[in-house]
């Protein structure tokens, strides 16, 4: 089965960094991906770096436009995940949702959680990163995946409105 076939696999349990946006206490907190998630129904969009040209200029800004269609269709969170450390996503969150979007920033900074998905990569001088994907996850089951491997349309906000 091609990962573009991917259909009901359960979500893995590795750890994801998460801003709090609190004056107080951590600036992040870590969280098991499958736990955070819980009984929800979510997007998990991976992403191979924040500030990337092709995640800020091309696949987000997606996600932002469409985010609310999203949520009528039944969307709890948005939450898109990088290997990258949890200051860059932080950044990357300050950065993307500056206008009032509400979509979670994870970073999984060793890879754990794209690694147990099948999606991390060695890009080179990037090193390992995650492919890029979007995954429609219920009930800590990804019901749906969608993985490019050299575009964004597979994984695009508009193909997965599409698929809801």
């Amino acid at each position: 089965m091609s990962l573009f076939e991917f259909k009901h696999y359960g979500m893995p349990t590795g750890q994801v960094f998460i801003p709090t946006h609190e004056e107080e206490g951590p600036l992040f907190e870590g969280h098991n991906i499958d736990q955070y998630i819980g009984d929800r129904k979510v997007i998990l969009v991976g992403i191979p770096g924040a500030f990337t040209p092709g995640c800020t200029e091309k696949h987000m800004p997606g996600f932002i436009k469409n985010e609310r269609a999203l949520y009528k269709k039944g969307i709890q969170e948005i939450i898109c995940m990088s290997v990258n450390d949890p200051f860059v996503m932080m950044a990357f969150d300050d950065y993307m949702n500056h206008e009032g979007s509400e979509i979670t920033m994870a970073a999984d900074p060793f890879g754990e959680v794209a690694e147990q998905m099948g999606l991390l990569e060695d890009m080179d001088t990037l090193g390992n990163r995650c492919k890029r994907f979007a995954a429609v996850v219920e009930g800590n089951e990804i019901k749906t995946m969608f993985v490019d491997e050299k575009n964004i349309d597979k994984s695009s906000a508009e193909n997965i409105l599409k698929n809801l």
